[in-house]
Order: C-alpha cells, then structure tokens, then sequence
C-alpha cells in the first residue's frame, strides 16, 4: 500500500485513526476454470479498508458499490508468536463491520524486522497462522508486503553487493504457505512485490531489486530447495504507472504495470516453469494486481486537507481527455481481459487527508462522493454481468496508439 508520508512509497501499516486511514478499493477475479476460458468469468469486487475495523459505516458503501472485499492490514513485530488481545478485537471487529464482504488479510512489520532467519520466519508464520485460525471469515493473506524495496525488507542485498531479500523472501513464503496450508488447507497465499526497483545495493534512496530480478532470484532459490509443493496460490502485484495520466495499457521497460502483464507472465514463466509450482495461469494459480491508483485533484474540498500536493500529474476526477473515471474504467476492463489475472486494487476508497499521501479514492475526504464514483460503480456492474467486451477494449487501445497487453 501507499505511503501515507510519501508519493514514491509502498504500503504502510494502516490505523484507526482518520489521519492515518488508508483505503484501497479491491477487484478480484473469481478463479475457476483454465486461463483459456477465463474470458467472461465473473469479478468479485471489494475494499483494502481499515476503516471496517471501527466504522461500521464503510459498509453500505461497499454495498452500494457491488462490492466485496475488504482488504485489512494487520502488524506483527519480531518475536510476536501469537496474536495479542488488541489484534484478535481489532480483526474481530474488521469480520462483524465486514458483513457481507469477505476479508484479505496483509500482515507485515518493520523492515528492519524482516523476518530473514529461520527462527523469524517461524515466529512470523505462527503468528499468521494462528491469526487465521481464529477467524475463517479470512479466505486469503498476504505474507509482506512489497518484499523487494527495502522501505519494507531489509537487507535487500548482502554486505558485498550480493542479492539477500529473494532467497529470504521464497524462504518465507515456502515456511508459511506449509504452516497456514497445514491448519487452513483453503486458504489463498499470495505474494506482495512492488512495480519498480533499481537493482543497486549502493543507490542512495531505494534500495531495491526490480520485479524480474526479484522474481528470477526466487525461482533460483525455490529450484535449489527441490521443493516439492507450492509456496503461493496467487502472484501478488503492485502495478503503479509512472503517473497518474499514464494510461493503463502503457508498457515500461524495467517497471511492472498492467501493459507489462506479457512481460511479467514471461518472467514467472521463466522463474517456476517446470516446478512443483504452477505459474499464473496453470490451475486455480493466478496474478492478482494488488495496487493501482489514480491521484486527483481535491478542488472546493480543499479545507479538507492538509498539507500541499507535491504530485504535479494529477486528474481530474471526471472531465478532460484523461479522468479518474476512464482510467479506473479502462484499468479494471484490461485486468478483466488479461487471462492470467485473478485480482485488481485500486488504492483507495477515501481520500487520506494529508495531501503528502494519496487522493485515489472515490470519495473526498469527508466521505462525499467524487464524480468519479457512478462510473466506478457502473464499471463493477458492467464486469459483475460479464459485459466487458474485451475486442473492443483491444480495437480502443490500438487506436489510442497502445498496445492492449492481452
């Protein structure tokens, strides 16, 4: 998830409090089938919003939406096993507010913290576990998140220059995907990898591995295992554009956004092909696009918010060539095409408040709809009904001077 405190950022660990909300709107694919006849499959749509762990309220929005999830985040600090009194009320109240929408649940720590040893990532992978054994509503978590910035895992490369976090990070995913599997054999396990990274462990700011590079070393760890069984049931990942007028179909040479989705398919394909791990795809395994989002501008609502906008590419949130509505619009069809995915975020559902975090949201931040919410909502139904026609998706892009990325 976004940073609260910065517009570069990844996910933050979100609170009760207003100040610190942060909200994403969640659109996941149902996964039936073989990737050859997703087309035309159902899309389940829900919210990444931590407001349902104290607001009852977020509901009926939800609803009036058609949607149907909530993603919650939950924090974990090193050497915590088990759940503590305040983490299991704070959930149980996420599951009683949700009622009708389903819960994702994302858990992760410092990243100093990371759990980078055999003894963490026991201890990490218990406290998951047990979590999820209280509550069944949870159908699906999240291990970390965004493992290859090291804003959220740390070291990202040894003391001499060599890679350290994937190895780490496939490490985790096979030792939690074996602890959850083992007491919630039902349970959908899913990664979390940031769209950008720079591969240098001498960089001033963000040190990082890119998507392929970090992908590419996992796979290199999962083959030296000999595993013989999974590590996750879906691919978790953020697909930021450059800006927030950059079209969802544009392509990126090092990034991941949604028009790299043959190049990420590639570099998955490239990593597990041929193991105990099916790629995205291959049986009920599928992509999920954890985050997007499209800044606007707040316009009369500007007493609302604090702080100043540092981000010089926003839009509009309807009018103009290039609008939150199109892009939402647009973003949510293309993932509904795009076979392999099984999963679209859009970071948020509220704006947060401090202008120096993120306005993505369908609503201000008084909970007021922005113009953009009807064509959210109308989009929803469209996929609900299995009215996308992805043909004419494809002819609109080549138009556009795109390529469709499908």
């Amino acid at each position: 998830m976004r940073s609260t405190s910065r517009k570069a950022g990844g996910r933050t660990l979100q609170t009760g409090a207003r100040s610190a909300l942060a909200l994403s709107v969640v659109l996941v694919l149902a996964l039936s089938g073989t990737a050859s006849a997703l087309a035309g499959r159902d899309l389940a749509i829900g919210v990444n919003d931590d407001a349902v762990k104290w607001w009852a309220g977020v509901s009926p929005v939800a609803n009036d939406l058609g949607l149907g999830y909530y993603g919650v985040t939950q924090g974990w600090q090193p050497g915590q096993t088990e759940p503590s009194a305040s983490d299991v009320a704070s959930i149980a109240d996420a599951v009683r507010n949700a009622g009708s929408q389903k819960i994702l649940l994302s858990v992760f720590g410092p990243a100093s913290a990371a759990p980078s040893s055999a003894s963490s990532r026991a201890a990490y992978c218990s406290f998951v576990s047990s979590l999820l054994d209280r509550f069944p509503q949870v159908r699906e978590v999240n291990i970390w998140n965004e493992a290859n910035l090291s804003y959220f895992w740390k070291p990202q490369f040894n003391r001499n220059g060599s890679s350290a976090a994937p190895a780490a990070y496939e490490a985790l995913m096979a030792r939690c995907y074996d602890a959850i599997k083992s007491r919630n054999p039902s349970m959908r396990v899913m990664t979390s990898i940031s769209p950008r990274g720079n591969d240098n462990p001498h960089a001033r700011s963000n040190i990082s591995h890119s998507a392929r590079n970090f992908i590419g070393k996992m796979g290199q760890a999962y083959r030296r295992s000999h595993r013989r069984a999974r590590i996750f049931d879906a691919w978790g990942q953020n697909v930021y554009g450059s800006s927030s007028r950059e079209r969802p179909w544009a392509g990126h040479r090092v990034d991941i956004g949604q028009g790299d989705y043959p190049r990420l398919l590639s570099y998955l394909r490239s990593a597990f092909g041929g193991t105990r791990q099916p790629i995205p795809g291959q049986k009920d395994v599928r992509i999920w696009y954890l985050e997007n989002g499209f800044q606007t501008g707040v316009g009369a609502k500007l007493s609302l918010y604090g702080n100043n906008e540092t981000d010089r590419a926003l839009v509009a949130p309807l009018g103009g060539l290039v609008d939150q509505a199109s892009q939402l619009t647009d973003a949510i069809r293309l993932a509904y095409c795009q076979p392999a995915v099984g999963g679209f975020f859009n970071f948020l559902l509220a704006d947060e408040p401090n202008l120096h975090g993120w306005q993505s949201g369908v609503l201000f931040a008084d909970w007021t709809s922005k113009p953009s919410y009807h064509a959210f909502k109308r989009v929803i139904a469209e996929v609900k009904s299995g009215r996308v026609d992805c043909a004419k998706l494809r002819t609109r892009i080549k138009k556009l001077g795109g390529q469709p990325g499908f």
